[in-house]
């Protein structure tokens, strides 16, 4: 019961953060912006994903 109380009070914490941070940076949030960091996200997600099929591959072989 006691570690749910901190969960939400943590959570409650990072919300209250999250909307501080997006009300003094409004440009943030702006349509390039997103489109920038989803380009980038995609990449990584990609390279991550071949590095761990590269991974699954030589485990695979030994």
């Amino acid at each position: 019961m006691g570690w749910g109380l901190v969960a939400i009070l943590i959570a409650g914490l990072m919300v209250w953060l999250l909307f501080r941070y997006a009300k003094s940076n409004p440009q943030a949030f702006s349509k390039e912006n997103l489109s920038k960091s989803f380009f980038t996200m995609g990449v990584l997600a990609i390279l991550l994903i071949a590095f761990i099929g590269l991974c699954i591959l030589l485990l695979n072989t030994n």
